[in-house]
């Protein structure tokens, strides 16, 4: 078979690794069991953290793990748990995960365009499976790190057909850090404070043939400094309840749930003459229904619908205390001022068959969304979803990719209340295509190669310190930062899940991703003498990218892994945290030589990156309990990531020199026992 112009081949080499699909699966995920993940070196246990090291992903700070998939924003990526969107997937963004490791039994990763149930999303979707509950004998998991603790526990009551599996982790070492810093501090410094928890609870029913499941979840963040004095604090925090019905429904299953949400993120900075606090708050409440049959061998349908309400407000305070040092104290003036920022509903309906014959396994599908946010926005938009499987072979299989997609605005991280507020400088629009083929290969490998094609027909690019969502005129604000654009790549990846001796999981990401930009043209002296509309390269785009992770088993229980990552570094453009690059120019004054900006299609790239992670763990059984021990060290290389440059001068002697945070090495040393 030979690709037309316009059409591509997609690998998803995780579907052919799965020992079975159900007759409704459409896309291509990469799939994989928790199991599977479980020893990869740099990622702690965690399965999220895996992403890292897939095809397509790259990151914007080594350690953050905040992916960013094909080009896209980490906050374009969606993250559902068992149907449920979970909105702060890390601590602080950067810290461990917000959900349990050993609540999750495995995840679908689409990196393209996903099955039409999910929509909302330009970037890819992350599906994890929760673990199957408990039916004979009570379950129970703990652990303690260098970071915190955490349990999980599964209590079957057979007599009522009820189970229950509740789960935790807390920080407790920057709780300890934090008092005992503070019992060192005078009376009067500000405290400081550094909290971190997370929980997640499940109740599942059995109501005649179907069941009925709670499900609800949250974290909580707090850190910074707190009481009198400079003063900067930053806390966040979600909760979601979900409750879900599964019953048998004429050929098919049908689901119905209801979802409430709470999301906050609070900040307030300042010193003793003035303090500003800011506080963002969204409450969401939504519901989801779908029905799902096998109506013959050869074809089985899905239809769904879902909406969701969502309130946003801001909430900011100002407070001043006139007067200056050694005058006599002024009464405080304090200001507040509360304001709605979003009240938007999303609807969304879809629909899709799966038709098999023969060698053929082809998927359309059809989504369509509303967008309501009064009175700046009122849209539907139709989304047609397409995917196709060829085996040609027992081991040799084609696939192909094809969507339409919108989203609206987002911010680089999820902030409560950003995109539906967003929503009202218009939405964003992407054709998503995507090729390849996979390989099963001897001794348990798959091999894989992607090509993608993602034409931007409207990108809108949001500053990272300004909303601009409270813009006078909303409609052309959001027109000055509509851009087009597009991506490609091509994405390689060989697997090996674990054996009984080991495994290997290695990908290769190129990828480009370009937006037709403004750009500013400059003299020698800095003054801008013209503009032009030129394509550029992505501030997110790391054009290659390598991760090589590769886990052994020894004897005695012993098993030890390594990852390898590699990147090329993202263009120096002044943009997220990276500096802009300047070049030698001439102060029009003094006529001494001084750093002036290069024109934004001249910027250079930051230096490429390598890390090595190391693992090494131990397992062993004692009594009725099996433990492990293990030691997952990130950056065992103690290599520096260099993001950003400073431009000075010296003895009147202009300086580059390069920045980046320190060669730090991030261990996690603990122990883990079942029961």
């Amino acid at each position: 078979m030979r690709p037309t112009p316009g059409v591509l081949l997609v690998l998803l080499v995780g579907a052919v690794s799965r020992a079975e699909e159900t007759p409704t699966t459409s896309g291509a995920p990469l799939s994989f069991e928790s199991s599977e993940l479980h020893d990869l070196a740099g990622t702690w246990g965690e399965p999220f953290r895996a992403l890292m090291v897939m095809p397509g992903v790259s990151h914007i700070v080594s350690g953050a793990s905040l992916p960013v998939v094909r080009g896209s924003a980490p906050s374009s990526t969606g993250f559902y748990l068992d149907g449920v969107r979970v909105p702060q997937l890390y601590h602080l963004w950067v810290g461990p995960s917000t959900v349990h490791p050993e609540l999750v039994s495995g995840l679908d990763f689409h990196r393209g365009p996903a099955p039409a149930r999910f929509g909302r999303e330009l970037g890819g979707t992350v599906d994890a499976r929760l673990i199957a509950p408990s039916t004979d004998t009570v379950r129970a998991v703990g652990s303690i790190d260098l970071l915190d603790v955490g349990v999980l526990t599964q209590v079957p009551l057979r007599s009522t057909g009820t189970e229950v599996t509740l789960a935790g982790r807390f920080a407790y070492t920057p709780w300890i850090a934090a008092s005992v810093i503070n019992g060192l501090r005078g009376p009067s410094s500000p405290d400081l404070v550094l909290g971190l928890l997370d929980y997640q609870a499940r109740v599942t029913q059995r109501v005649g043939q179907g069941s009925l499941r709670l499900l609800a979840l949250g974290s909580s963040d707090d850190a910074g400094l707190s009481g009198t004095g400079d003063v900067v604090r930053l806390g966040t925090a979600f909760h979601r309840v979900d409750l879900r019905l599964t019953h048998p429904l004429g050929v098919g299953e049908v689901e119905a749930a209801v979802t409430w949400g709470q999301d906050t993120l609070g900040a307030n900075g300042g010193g003793e003459a003035s303090r500003v606090t800011v506080g963002l708050s969204e409450r969401t409440l939504g519901a989801r229904m779908a029905w799902h049959a096998a109506l013959s061998q050869r074809l089985a349908v899905e239809a769904g619908a879902d909406v969701e309400r969502r309130l946003t407000h801001v909430d900011q305070s100002t407070t001043f205390r006139p007067g200056e040092a050694g005058a006599p104290e002024r009464p405080t003036v304090t200001t507040s001022v509360v304001q709605s920022l979003a009240r938007a509903t999303f609807t969304g309906a879809y629909a899709q068959a799966t038709w098999t014959q023969g060698m053929w396994r082809v998927t359309p599908g059809l989504r369509v969304d509303g967008y309501l946010l009064a009175p700046a926005l009122n849209q539907v938009v139709v989304e047609p979803r397409l995917h196709a499987r060829a085996a040609l072979s027992e081991t040799v299989a084609l696939r192909l990719g094809a969507g339409l997609l919108h989203q609206p605005p987002a911010h680089l991280l999820d902030a409560p209340g950003v995109e539906a507020a967003a929503a009202r400088l218009g939405l964003q629009r992407a054709f998503q295509v995507e090729a390849g083929a996979d390989l099963r290969g001897p001794a348990g490998f798959t091999f894989g190669a992607d090509v993608f094609v993602h034409p931007s027909v409207r990108t809108v690019e949001l500053d990272v310190l300004s909303f601009d969502l409270l813009a006078d005129d909303p409609a052309a604000r959001g027109r000055m930062r509509t851009a087009e654009g597009y991506g490609y790549g091509v994405e390689l990846m060989a697997r090996r899940p674990l054996s009984e001796r080991w495994s290997l999981l290695a990908a290769y990401t190129f990828q480009r991703r370009t937006l037709n930009t403004r750009v500013e043209r400059r003299d020698d002296t800095g003054q801008v003498v013209g503009t032009e509309t030129v394509p550029l390269a992505s501030a997110l785009e790391q054009r290659h990218v390598l991760n090589a992770a590769v886990t052994v088993k020894l004897p005695w229980g012993l098993t030890v892994g390594t990852t390898l990552h590699y990147n090329t570094g993202a263009p120096e453009t002044g943009s997220l945290l990276f500096s802009s690059t300047q070049r030698e120019g001439v102060d029009p004054e003094k006529g001494t030589a001084r750093w002036v900006p290069v024109d934004r299609d001249q910027v250079a790239r930051l230096p490429g990156y390598f890390r090595v992670d190391g693992r090494v763990s131990k397992t062993g059984t004692l009594g009725p309990l099996t433990w492990e021990a293990w030691l997952d060290v990130f950056n065992l290389s103690l290599t520096k990531e260099v993001f950003r440059y400073s431009y000075g001068s010296e003895k009147g002697q202009l300086v580059r020199r390069p920045f980046g945070l320190p060669p730090v090495t991030l261990p996690s040393l603990g122990i883990r026992a079942r029961f």
